[in-house]
């Protein structure tokens, strides 16, 4: 397996760093409300892109993504459950493609559950969402 797999998984949301003074005009302008992220001290909200046909996760930049740069920071992918998980932990630590940045934690959101960050080699930052 190599990192080609993450193309059969289905994509989550992208994650985009946005200034912490963005939150009125998206809000004012997508209709959704940012949520607090107390884990990771960052507001975030969903907004559906119906070009992309995917959500993006607009994120402030602060707390953890306060030296994160503004624009694309991540994809997320739906993982079935955390068996999978386990077995994707596994294979990027036995072949060296990637780090875990975060354990699997709750996320204060509706559309995610158990999310883990990892940095992945050839691909950036990942996110996987354990569905079950």
């Amino acid at each position: 397996m190599d990192i080609k797999f993450l193309s059969d998984l289905k994509i989550n949301h992208i994650g985009i760093i946005i200034p912490v003074e963005s939150k009125s005009r998206i809000e004012a302008e997508s209709g959704e409300m940012f949520l607090e992220d107390e884990i990771q001290g960052v507001s975030v909200c969903f907004v559906w892109d119906e070009y992309l046909n995917t959500f993006k996760e607009y994120i402030t930049q602060e707390g953890r993504a306060s030296k994160y740069e503004l624009g694309y920071n991540h994809i997320c992918y739906d993982v079935d459950n955390q068996e999978t998980m386990s077995m994707l932990h596994t294979y990027f630590l036995k072949n060296k493609n990637g780090i875990r940045l975060t354990l699997p934690e709750p996320s204060p959101t509706k559309q995610c559950n158990i999310v883990t960050f990892y940095r992945i080699n050839g691909a950036g930052i990942i996110e996987f969402n354990i569905v079950n």
